[in-house]
């Protein structure tokens, strides 16, 4: 039986280096022969306008996409496919539809042979860090697209990866809902140790959630911005906007 690693006892975030790394379908690249440092720990966002290759890097990262070209390291080791190290968190929640709101955040523990009431132990402790105390029994179809996102966040981070692949999760939810899932992804990345790579199209969610924002165009990497350190964040987006 496999011994439950919680979040607080989890080890450091995981660095993630891309290496003159290019990705396209078909012979077709998307991205050529990108250079990036992913620090360990930190919230890198990924912006660009639509077919720029941010989920397609993304997907290179979780080791679903092979590379054209180059490599990426995760550590000192070449990504060449997945790991419970990296979690994904999809636009589309992915739940299973027969399993409750508990069974579907203990799934990833299952897998992993986690005894039942270890399993248990996690999913009601992550259950009440997304705020779904109440609703353990609730199955997906019962619940509204921020709940279901919510429950995704906590299957994700149940097992403790030591990084987040996060493509574009909040994208198709109202302006409200959206709010409210950022701050309780903010809450919850300051119990965390883990390196969050996060896509999205949103300027300014990049901003609210990034220690850097990394802007993709035309077939490569066009910068590479710092925000926590950035004085003036109006002058910061205006920047984005015309690397976009």
């Amino acid at each position: 039986m496999t011994t439950l690693v919680r979040p607080e006892q989890a080890q450091a975030g995981l660095g993630l280096t891309l290496e003159r790394l290019s990705l396209g379908y078909g012979g077709d690249l998307v991205v050529r022969e990108i250079d990036l440092e992913i620090v360990a720990g930190e919230v890198l966002v990924i912006v660009g306008a639509s077919g720029s290759g941010k989920s397609t890097l993304l997907r290179s990262l979780a080791g679903l996409l092979p590379p054209a070209g180059g490599r990426i390291l995760a550590g000192d080791a070449e990504i060449t496919g997945t790991s419970a190290e990296r979690a994904m968190v999809f636009q589309d929640d992915g739940l299973l539809p027969w399993r409750d709101v508990r069974r579907n955040i203990e799934l990833p523990l299952r897998i992993r042979k986690v005894g039942r009431r270890e399993r248990a132990a996690a999913a009601r402790a992550w259950i009440e860090r997304v705020g779904l105390a109440g609703s353990e029994d609730r199955l997906p179809r019962e619940l509204s697209g921020g709940m279901r996102q919510r429950v995704q966040l906590a299957r994700a981070l149940v097992a403790a990866p030591r990084a987040v692949l996060m493509d574009e999760p909040f994208g198709a939810l109202d302006a409200q809902t959206r709010a409210q899932m950022q701050q309780v992804l903010l809450d919850v990345l300051r119990d965390t140790r883990a390196t969050v790579v996060f896509v999205t199209h949103d300027v300014d969610e990049a901003l609210l959630l990034a220690d850097r924002v990394a802007v993709l165009g035309g077939h490569g990497l066009r910068a590479v911005l710092d925000v926590r350190g950035a004085g003036d964040r109006a002058a910061l987006r205006d920047r984005i906007l015309k690397e976009l």
